[in-house]
């Protein structure tokens, strides 16, 4: 039916005045966000004093520490859970990350650095990076200072976390899920899993977990180590939480804006930051997360930069510079970084191995020589007996697949399984199995494996069904 002229001009003022009452709806709730967000920050401990290189005009690089000082320990119950501020002095960092954000190319990445390398202090020699911390007051301006110098990465922005703090992260958002394939503790991080399965880890848990250097499974009625590469396998569990903590927090802010408040509230005023941080640059950071999906690796890039062993110390670890350049570049304003593939380094996969074979113990063999090659290790077990070896990767995973393939002597059927979720790549080891060999780590995350790639998806997988490993549950 036709609009008559009367009735035009009253649609047309309804319309007007709905969208009118819409546009004060959101202008009032962007002020009011703007507002609490503020309100917020002005409640959270500065860290004055500290001096920046000159940054871009938006987004930046944040230096991310996590501290274990037990300086805020104040009664018997605090000192039971994190140790006595009397025996355990100073501070060090158990978590030393850099987010670059970039709003221009709408992109995030974050880089850990491993607490064990080996950099030059300035004046002082060769010494351990996270003793950089251990410097009082000015502990956070000489990892500054050290990362500007050693790596040409510029701090924008400085981000501190203590034990208290990510207890109170974890609790504000809620219980994150982890997997775990065997019973699992660790007796220095007060870690205590007894039972296998989807784990529901709560603030307390959740920081023994990702503290953990000192893991141990229990296997066959025995408890094993499972340590492997300690502070590298840490940091691979660090990422993996801070994947699935990002993306729960920015779930409930979708659904409701209010909860994202809710959250900073809890969080915000527990973090200790730079004195320069602004209400922008905490929007900022909160539009760059409010999208983190943890089953879409590229949703938020993280990696490690690339280490080995120190010839003369094991346990200390330099810098492998042909791969850790290209990482590094990506962290540096202005830089040309598009035509420099980041390398994919055996210290980024986590690799499963699975026995289908006839021989026992193969799979733990295997997983033994993965960890000497430096692959981060998870718990080995056993799947169908299969004539071919697979080489089962997760969605976007193809190249770690493709490295891992390069230290089987040929064999390995490479096969996408979208039901992989806690783990890169799932080696399922058949009767053609020749064990783990070569040395060589210089694969670029940009190569398209030449192997022919069958997606195990349904009935549509161009292996049998029955070679399929069972996986654990999704967490």
């Amino acid at each position: 039916m036709a609009l008559t002229p009367a009735s035009w001009r009253v649609f047309r003022r309804r319309f007007f005045t709905a969208c009118v009452a819409a546009l004060v709806v959101m202008v009032t709730t962007v002020v009011y966000l703007n507002y609490k967000v503020g309100d917020t920050l002005s409640h959270t401990k500065k860290i004055a004093n500290l001096h920046f290189p000159e940054g871009p005009a938006e987004g930046g690089n944040y230096l991310i520490i996590g501290s274990d000082s037990r300086a805020f320990v104040s009664d018997a119950a605090q000192e039971k859970a994190f140790g006595s501020k009397a025996t355990q002095t100073g501070q060090r960092a158990d978590v030393m990350m850099v987010l670059h954000i970039d709003p221009s190319q709408k992109s995030s990445y974050l880089v850990s650095f491993p607490r064990d390398l080996m950099v030059n202090f300035p004046g002082q020699g060769v010494r351990q990076l996270n003793s950089a911390f251990d410097a009082g007051a000015q502990g956070p301006q000489k990892v500054i200072d050290i990362l500007n110098q050693d790596f040409d990465v510029k701090v924008n922005h400085y981000v501190q976390v203590n034990f208290k703090a990510f207890i109170s992260v974890v609790d504000a958002i809620g219980t994150i899920n982890v997997f775990f394939q065997n019973p699992t503790r660790d007796t220095f991080s007060g870690l205590n899993v007894p039972v296998p399965g989807c784990i529901a880890l709560d603030g307390g848990n959740a920081l023994a977990f990702v503290r953990s250097r000192h893991r141990e499974e229990l296997i066959g009625g025995q408890w094993r180590d499972r340590s492997g590469r300690s502070d590298l396998d840490r940091i691979g569990r660090q990422q993996d939480f801070i994947r699935r903590l990002a993306a729960k927090a920015s779930g409930q802010a979708s659904q409701n804006p209010l909860a994202a408040i809710d959250i900073a509230n809890a969080v915000v005023p527990k973090l200790a930051v730079d004195a320069q941080l602004s209400t922008d640059d905490i929007l900022r950071l909160v539009r760059t997360f409010r999208n983190v999906d943890p089953s879409q690796s590229g949703a938020l890039e993280m990696t490690t930069l690339p280490v080995v062993p120190q010839p003369s110390n094991r346990n200390r670890l330099i810098v492998d510079q042909t791969l850790a350049d290209p990482v590094l570049a990506k962290l540096r304003f202005g830089a040309a970084t598009t035509t420099a593939p980041v390398s994919v380094q055996p210290s980024d996969v986590t690799v499963q191995v699975l026995n289908g074979s006839a021989t026992a113990g193969a799979a733990g063999k295997a997983e033994a020589q993965f960890q000497e090659r430096s692959f981060a290790p998870a718990s080995p077990g056993n799947a169908a007996t299969t004539v071919k070896t697979q080489v089962r990767y997760k969605p976007g995973a193809q190249a770690k697949a493709a490295l891992v393939a390069q230290f089987l002597d040929g064999v390995g059927v490479p096969i996408e399984d979208p039901t992989l979720k806690d783990v890169d790549v799932s080696v399922v080891i058949g009767a053609d199995w020749r064990g783990v060999h070569g040395q060589d780590t210089k694969v670029k995350a940009s190569a398209t494996s030449s192997t022919t790639v069958a997606k195990a998806v349904g009935n549509t997988a161009k292996t049998s069904a029955s070679t399929k490993p069972a996986a654990g549950p999704v967490c």
